[in-house]
């Protein structure tokens, strides 16, 4: 096959997973993305506080509906007595509304490889096998896992990623997964 170019004007094709060069010492510092389009800790930063801030607020408009129905239905009927169906709504709201952002979001994840937060800074989350998305159940292991003990000793296991090779957190390596660049 020949080429119109030189081949020192390609770049080098990215390396298997565990192949030197994989990782943050692919090309940029750890805080930007490295030329193997491994995404860099303020992307991923940027990406989970845009999560916390989308998701979070339909979780408080969830709960907050919640507890105004709750409110006003004690209010309303305090001579009558509270309606034991509305009390009822709100507590299941209350309960399932947070529940069911959750699972949007695990599923959104595993589907797609990307949250609200990753779809506007550029992110994916991937697997490092096939390069595919993760899947469902592979979206909530990891999420549990990062919820559960990457975030438990002192956020250790999100920060890994700065002085590892391939730049995974801890529940990208339970996972087996990777977060490159989408843009």
């Amino acid at each position: 096959m020949s080429y119109d170019w030189p081949m020192s004007d390609m770049p080098p094709p990215p390396p298997g997973p565990g192949q030197q060069g994989y990782g943050a010492q692919g090309g940029a510092d750890v805080w930007g993305d490295d030329t193997n389009g491994r995404a860099g800790f303020g992307n991923r930063l940027g990406s989970y506080l845009l999560d916390v801030v989308l998701y979070g607020t339909v979780m408080i408009v969830l709960v907050s509906i919640a507890s105004l129905m709750f409110v006003t239905d004690l209010l309303e009927d305090d001579a009558s007595g509270a309606d034991d169906g509305t009390i009822a709504g709100a507590i299941l709201l209350a309960v399932l509304g947070p529940l069911l952002v959750l699972i949007v979001y695990v599923v959104q994840l595993g589907r797609t490889g990307q949250t609200w937060g990753r779809q506007i800074v550029g992110n994916k989350v991937i697997r490092v096998d096939n390069g595919d998305v993760p899947g469902i159940g592979r979206a909530l292991g990891r999420e549990l896992f990062a919820w559960i003990v990457s975030a438990s000793i002192l956020y250790l296991g999100y920060l890994w990623m700065i002085w590892d090779d391939d730049r995974q957190t801890w529940h990208d390596k339970v996972a087996g997964t990777i977060v490159v660049r989408s843009r």
